[in-house]
């Protein structure tokens, strides 16, 4: 084996060890967004996101900056006793700094008059490396079925009709 082959699996194992890295690491915040959204804990749901992030949880709302995508969720632990997030499917596509991810997600809340409610649907999601680690930018909910029926709880917004998944 010449000096050049064995740079070269060398700079080829660095590839690839870092692509592993890089989608271990964009795995656990796909996992840390749902643990802290669910756990009400606003510190470690914050953490997900860049600070210009962009939380897309209808065709027609959006939340712009983490401050207002944690008030975002904040109005949701209102609104809700209890809510559970399942995440699968995760595909992601690197390139270089940047990423794409699309994930499925299930959804179980409780409403606050006790009632529950399951749905699902899909993230669509872009993804940054920053200085510390990767975080998402952008999150884009669809939501595409509910398997019970939901409590009238409002009207016309997400924080409203309290949409799932979010």
């Amino acid at each position: 084996m010449t000096s050049v082959s064995v740079m070269t699996s060398e700079i080829e194992l660095q590839e690839r060890l870092e692509r592993l890295e890089s989608e271990s690491a964009i795995r656990t915040l796909v996992h840390e967004y749902c643990h802290g959204a669910d756990k009400r804990d606003r510190a470690r749901f914050a953490a997900v996101w860049t600070p210009d992030a962009v939380w897309q949880v209808a065709p027609t709302q959006e939340f712009r900056g983490v401050e207002a995508i944690c008030a975002a969720v904040e109005w949701q632990w209102g609104a809700f006793l209890q809510m559970h997030h399942w995440t699968s499917n995760l595909v992601i596509d690197l390139d270089g700094d940047q990423a794409r991810g699309e994930v499925d997600v299930s959804v179980t809340t409780q409403f606050l008059d006790g009632t529950w409610a399951r749905g699902g649907g899909v993230y669509r999601d872009s993804y940054v490396r920053t200085d510390v680690g990767w975080r998402i930018s952008r999150r884009e909910a669809e939501h595409l079925f509910d398997l019970d029926p939901r409590p009238n709880v409002g009207a016309g917004t997400v924080a409203g009709d309290a949409s799932l998944p979010s």
